[in-house]
């Protein structure tokens, strides 16, 4: 009758294990784990120093408006333009009504050592030469080490493959309040367009 619990205790343990590695069930990637393990929203964003495409300098805590973030390295063979290219559809969408005066959107490079500020100056232009109110940007005078615990206390997950030259990395889009929180993620990989332009209405508007 005994013959069950070991087999038993077993699953339960291998079950309790996965409920703790997924934090409940809720993060199954390694990308969704980083997320969920970066804390809950809305939580604040380091206030730390960038270059824009325009060499000039400044602070994610100075912006005091909304700021749609996400994160690429330009030598992505796909997924990263294919984002920026989705973002394109929702700045169009928003520019009349609200970039710049209430949104700005901002693609940052965590690709330290191969983008630089003429790479990111001539990328932003491919995507059309008037683009008020999106800033791409590089960390600034930050060590390697600090921008890696930024990116992980954002929710970043992104780790290079020497060997192929790439950087495999999640594609999550950070919405920050002008108080400088993270307000809401959005997973481009599940969300459509047209439901993530609707979010960023309705949070703007708030």
């Amino acid at each position: 009758m005994k013959t069950w619990i070991l087999p038993f205790l077993t699953l339960a343990l291998a079950v309790f294990g996965i409920g703790v590695w997924t934090r409940g069930f809720s993060a199954f990637t390694v990308f969704s784990h980083t997320l969920a393990a970066a804390g809950e929203i809305p939580r604040p964003v380091e206030n730390l120093t960038m270059v824009d495409q325009d060499g000039k300098s400044f602070r994610l805590g100075e912006k005091h408006k909304f700021t749609l973030i996400n994160f690429v390295y330009l030598n992505c063979p796909y997924v990263c333009h294919k984002i920026n290219n989705r973002l394109e559809g929702i700045y169009t969408a928003l520019r009349k009504e609200s970039i710049p005066e209430r949104l700005e959107l901002l693609t940052v490079s965590f690709d330290t050592e191969r983008d630089d500020i003429s790479k990111i100056r001539r990328y932003r232009r491919s995507l059309g030469e008037k683009l008020t109110g999106w800033t791409f940007a590089l960390p600034d005078r930050v060590s390697k080490a600090e921008f890696e615990r930024f990116l992980i206390d954002m929710g970043v997950w992104a780790k290079a493959a020497p060997e192929k030259a790439l950087i495999n990395h999640s594609i999550y889009l950070f919405l920050v309040s002008p108080e400088g929180k993270i307000v809401h993620v959005f997973d481009p990989a599940r969300e459509d367009d047209a439901n993530i332009l609707r979010t960023l209405q309705r949070r703007i508007a708030a």
